[in-house]
This record gives structure tokens, sequence and C-alpha cells, in this order.
């Protein structure tokens, strides 16, 4: 149980910082959106994020008490948003589905 909390809430570290990088144009447009997302899809990609690392949060919590749970997901949080980055950077194609497109 406390593998899978843990899976979860890297999951769910990396999908949020994915959503906050896919709201702004040029990760957009890195990841295989055709056209600049609308402002509307933008906000939701914003708010699914912000409520995915709440996830995250909620889950290290769950799982290892206000200490040690608050320091994980701190760790969770750089590790997710490293991996977004490297994602970006080396294979953008990968976080297409995000955007309406399949991926290659």
């Amino acid at each position: 149980m406390s593998t899978l909390l843990l899976l979860l809430a890297g999951a769910a570290s990396y999908a949020g910082f994915a959503g906050l990088a896919l709201a702004m144009p040029d990760s957009w447009e890195r990841a295989g959106g055709e056209t600049a997302a609308h402002a509307h899809h933008r906000l939701r990609l914003r708010i699914g994020g912000v409520v995915l690392l709440a996830a995250s949060l909620a889950a290290c919590l769950w799982r290892d008490g206000p200490g040690f749970g608050a320091l994980l997901w701190g760790t969770l949080l750089t590790a997710g948003a490293i991996a977004v980055a490297f994602t970006l950077t080396w294979r953008p194609q990968l976080l297409g589905r995000l955007t309406g497109r399949r991926p290659r």
C-alpha cells in the first residue's frame, strides 16, 4: 500500500507539472499543439496541474505523516519538475496526448 501511494504521488507530481508546462504557449507548441491553446484550455491545464500537485501532497502526507511527508513531497516536486523539463527538451512529442495530438 505504501509503495502504491509513493508511485501515485510521483505520477501525480509529474502529471501536474506537465499540465502546468503545457499551459505555456511555447511548451504547448513543442509538444505538438498546432495552434496556441485557447485561454479556457490553458486555464483547465493550470487548474488540473495544481489539483494533481495537491493530490501528490495528500498522498505523501497520508503515507508518511506531516513530518517526513512534507520532505518527501518536496523531493517529488523537484524530481517531477526535472522529469518534465527533460521530457520537453528531448522528447516533447511524448506529451502530445495532452495537446489532443497522437504521438508518432
